[in-house]
């Protein structure tokens, strides 16, 4: 190292200065002669020291006490390095401890960063101001002026506040916390903005009409007086995250309002999400179904609290087959749960190995299908009734047949041929009876049984269905009477189909009366408007509960094989569903009203519009 000075003063040991950090030499008092340094004041001053002897201006007698001073470290060839140093005295000599900012060269490398950043800022499309810490504006460029559709002029001897109304409180937050971090660790600061564009005004943030800005904060000095803020433009991207944040709103959505409960699970078969069905359903407990819960752990919380149907002896293997349809799917499966409902669960797995599934509750459709069963049944019963009720009235349609034509009653002049003919001829009218009821009842059924509608004076009516039925009556030996207003209405309707609902009624009612029993037909009008028909009887009547049955196409009140006081009689079992099914084509009902011992009244309800007044 060349000579620092002619003459150097006996020096303190200094040591443990020499490995420092910080910049640190002596110098003389009275000329600026700098006669030691430590390694990191060489480094610092290493340009000027490569000259020969190093002088610090100005000089001066020895400060008494340490302070900050501004001076000029000049080298033998003239150079010269302007420095802010703090110089204190040094005990027992004429010599002063000059001492260099610690982080000087760090410093001086991020302003020229600070630097090269603001040169590079001018290369990109984004919009850059230098500010101040109170938002003036110090220096203003713009890739793309027009995308926020101000003059530049505006920007020129400017606040940010004034050129920027809509963004300013955003912004001078952003600028207090850049002024207020300028010193840390993180002077950098990022908010997003937004602006509207062209005299836009309001509305939500990347709506049409407004631009949305990503604002980058950054200090450029020490003390945070000088900011850069660089303002890039995200509409587009605002926009496209919008409509994909809404996009997903609306799936979810569509998810939620789905009839069924949907439940997705990820890869690690843990709960992603489920719909508000799924929760209606109850089949999870609330406090466990949350994000993140495993498959398994709601299954077996389930089975621990008995939600489903199964019993013990069955529990592993019903567990076993549910974790192998919801790990590797396969068939829909169903299921009862304790409280009486079914669900059908069925699972599909996805192509990033989550699985998605559905639970629908069949409870509706189970007890459909039950029915179904049950009426299958009935029917079953019915045919073997129907078989019954078409071959009697057959075979003594043939044994009469036979008897006429072998003459076995003696020779053709004989009275009791024409018994047998009457015989005949009833077993033909009771089948006929039958086949025409059955066909009736499909073809309503069918919806294509007509109504040929004209005035109908439920008067005569009911006269003409008493005077078919007063042999019948006469021969069970039962009363056959009416009992009618005089100023009855006229009812608009089916003459032919009216007088066979009353026919099937009489004739239920003469089955079903013991002998001196009695049968009425009456009519009144309700407080509607509309007009009932009626037969009532006071014969053996039937339990209320057993009343929709005997409404039920097929179905038998009366089992001639556990009652023997019906043994006698045949029917088809078909008179009081066809009766319904006919009042109900003329906008009607029926009304049953009976008990065991008390008889029956059945009444035939037409509506108000069909009442001619």
């Amino acid at each position: 190292m060349p000579s620092l000075s002619a003459t150097k003063p006996a020096l303190p040991d200094l040591t443990l200065l020499t490995g420092l950090a910080t910049p640190l030499w002596l110098v003389r008092a009275e000329d600026g002669g700098v006669v030691w340094l430590n390694r990191a004041a060489r480094k610092l001053l290493a340009p000027d020291a490569a000259g020969g002897t190093l002088r610090m201006t100005p000089a001066g007698p020895a400060p008494t006490a340490a302070t900050e001073r501004s001076v000029t470290v000049r080298g033998a060839g003239g150079e010269a390095l302007a420095l802010t140093v703090r110089i204190g005295p040094v005990p027992g000599c004429d010599l002063v401890l000059v001492e260099a900012p610690g982080d000087h060269a760090a410093r001086q490398e991020v302003a020229r960063l600070n630097e090269q950043l603001v040169a590079l800022s001018y290369a990109y499309p984004d919009l850059r101001f230098e500010l101040r810490r109170d938002g003036r504006i110090l220096d203003f460029a713009a890739g793309s002026p027009a995308d926020l559709g101000i003059p530049a002029q505006r920007f020129l001897n400017g606040h940010i506040q004034e050129v920027l109304p809509e963004a300013a409180a955003p912004l001078v937050e952003a600028l207090e916390r850049v002024a207020a971090g300028a010193l840390t660790a993180n002077p950098t600061v990022k908010v997003d903005i937004r602006l509207p564009v062209n005299g836009a005004t309001g509305g939500e943030s990347g709506a049409e009409g407004d631009a949305v800005f990503e604002a980058r904060l950054v200090a450029l000095s020490d003390d945070g007086d000088r900011i850069l803020c660089i303002l890039r433009n995200i509409t587009g991207r605002a926009r496209a995250e919008q409509r994909a944040e809404r996009a997903h709103r609306l799936l979810l959505d569509a998810i939620d309002s789905i009839g069924e409960g949907f439940v997705l699970y990820d890869a690690d078969d843990r709960l992603v999400l489920f719909n508000r069905r799924y929760r209606d359903l109850k089949i999870s407990n609330p406090d466990l179904a949350q994000p993140g819960t495993p498959f398994e752990s709601l299954l077996r919380d389930g089975m621990r609290r008995g939600l489903y149907r199964i019993p013990p002896e069955r529990a592993e293997e019903w567990m076993a087959r549910r974790l192998a349809l919801h790990r590797h799917g396969g068939p829909p499966m169903e299921v009862q749960l304790a409280d009486g409902r079914w669900l059908r669960i069925e699972e599909r797995r996805t192509c990033d190995g989550g699985t998605v599934g559905l639970r629908t509750d069949i409870t509706d459709l189970k007890a459909h299908a039950l029915e179904l069963a049950a009426a299958n049944r009935r029917k079953s019963d019915y045919v073997n009734h129907l078989s019954h009720e078409l071959r009697t009235p057959l075979t003594a349609v043939m044994g009469f047949a036979e008897i006429l034509r072998d003459q076995l009653l003696g020779p053709p002049g004989s009275p009791r041929y024409g018994e047998a003919a009457a015989q005949i001829v009833a077993a033909g009218d009771y089948m006929l009876e039958l086949i025409n009821n059955l066909l009736d009842l499909a073809r309503i059924e069918a919806g294509r049984l007509e109504l040929h509608e004209e005035e109908c004076p439920p008067a005569l009516i009911v006269d003409a269905t008493l005077a078919m039925m007063a042999a019948r009556a006469e021969r069970c030996g039962v009363a056959l009477s009416a009992r009618l207003p005089a100023d009855l209405p006229v009812l608009w309707g089916d003459p032919s189909l009216v007088r066979q609902m009353l026919t099937n009624l009489v004739g239920n009612a003469l089955k079903f009366t013991d002998p001196g029993g009695h049968v009425t037909v009456s009519a009144e009008r309700d407080a509607a408007g509309g007009l009932i028909l009626a037969v009532s009887d006071d014969g053996r009547g039937m339990p209320p509960e057993r009343i929709p049955q005997a409404l039920t196409a097929f179905a038998q009140i009366h089992d001639p094989t556990r009652d023997p006081m019906t043994a006698a009689e045949h029917g088809s079992g078909l008179g009081l569903p066809l009766t319904a099914a006919l009042v109900e084509l003329h906008g009607g009902g029926i009304a049953v009203d009976s008990a065991p011992g008390r008889g029956t009244t059945v009444r035939l309800c037409f509506p108000p519009e069909r009442v001619m007044r």
